[in-house]
């Protein structure tokens, strides 16, 4: 396991953001050749990298799925490991999701399976919700279309080496809405020459902030401010336009497009009483990521024979994974994997993915491959 763990400790110091991680990729190239898979593949989605193994026998294809990308945020630590390029660094524990599917390469060449096959899928883009999507497409043109797919992603909170399940959903749908306004600049001492976008900024706000309070919304939804930018900094000028950018989620798909639609049309009103231009994009879009029911409890048993703790999520988790896009193209399922109780919360400047929980992950994937390839 230390190989894996160096494997780790060098993906982290080394972190990339989405759309650029080349020299991720390179790593696990470099890795995989040791174990010599029958089939290699190189820059799908951009940087995404794929291992084929080959049992002797017709079977069914298994694909396990981790993640590449890190995130633009400081990291705060002082390990030997700690990431090497300012401002960017692997604080959602991709890079030990990568390790712990990488160990599975050791175990494949060392114990080849049987029949059918495995595929080894590192994706990139991941956190802007792009890879997925592009990756199926061109997993499907290169004869890679697996008959069930997985993913593990570590879980802050829950105990130590556990496995959480969806009932039906495991993560929400998410996407980003930019709203820009336009009006007219004036000077800052006859702002009624002008058409200030400030005060429809505020009741935008207002209005997006507390969706969450409409009766019409049956179930989860929430929208979540994350920039507001109005004009310039420039005291003699009253500003013309405005910015604002908002997260919008909600647990199913039925309820993303009503509170898509609520919010667009919302908008639109408020910017027509203030005579305002107004131009609005969505980026970043996410599905839910389903559960596939047979998978699910393919998984809770594999689980069980190891005695593992099992915990069923009451609701979806709140964040999004693009995963979801394998569970709406073929039975899929992405499991929660515990990282213990008090553990920093994923996405914060001293989370570190945990190297004592990689022998959990490693071992609920090779039981699912011997439950179903051995």
């Amino acid at each position: 396991m230390n190989e894996i763990i160096n494997l780790r400790h060098e993906l982290h110091r080394n972190p990339e953001l989405s759309g650029n991680e080349k020299l991720t990729a390179k790593r696990i190239v470099r890795f995989l050749l040791n174990y010599k898979p029958d089939e290699l593949y190189a820059d799908i989605a951009g940087s995404g990298v794929a291992a084929v193994y080959k049992g002797k026998e017709a079977g069914p294809t298994l694909l396990f799925r981790c993640d590449m990308d890190a995130l633009p945020i400081e990291e705060y630590s002082a390990k030997s490991y700690k990431s090497l390029n300012d401002g960017v660094s692997h604080l959602c524990g991709h890079d030990g999701h990568m390790a712990m599917v990488s160990a599975l390469a050791k175990g494949l060449h060392e114990n080849p399976i049987g029949k059918g096959r495995v595929i080894l899928f590192y994706q990139p883009e991941e956190e802007n919700g792009r890879g997925a999507k592009e990756s199926i497409d061109q997993i499907e043109e290169l004869g890679l279309l697996p008959d069930f797919a997985f993913a593990i992603h570590n879980m802050p909170q829950y105990p130590f080496g556990s496995i959480i399940l969806g009932k039906y959903t495991f993560s929400a749908a998410s996407k980003g809405m930019i709203i820009r306004l336009t009006g007219k600049n004036s000077h800052a001492a006859y702002p009624e020459n002008g058409i200030n976008p400030s005060a429809a900024v505020a009741e935008i706000i207002q209005i997006l902030n507390g969706v969450k309070y409409i009766k019409f919304f049956r179930e989860y939804i929430l929208v979540t401010i994350i920039h507001v930018r109005v004009g310039d900094v420039a005291f003699g000028t009253s500003p013309g336009y405005a910015e604002i950018m908002a997260t919008l989620r909600a647990f199913d798909e039925e309820h993303m497009q009503k509170l898509s639609n609520y919010a667009v049309s919302s908008t639109k009103t408020i910017a027509d009483k203030h005579k305002l231009t107004v131009d609005i994009q969505f980026t970043d879009e996410f599905p839910a990521a389903e559960c596939n029911p047979e998978l699910t409890h393919t998984v809770e048993t594999i689980a069980k024979q190891q005695e593992r703790d099992v915990i069923f999520i009451n609701q979806p988790n709140r964040w999004s994974e693009d995963f979801a896009h394998f569970t709406l193209a073929l039975p899929s399922v992405i499991v929660g994997l515990g990282v213990g109780e008090n553990h920093p919360d994923l996405h914060t400047n001293t989370y570190d993915f945990p190297d004592e929980v990689i022998p959990h992950g490693v071992a609920l994937m090779e039981g699912i491959i011997n439950f179903i390839l051995r």
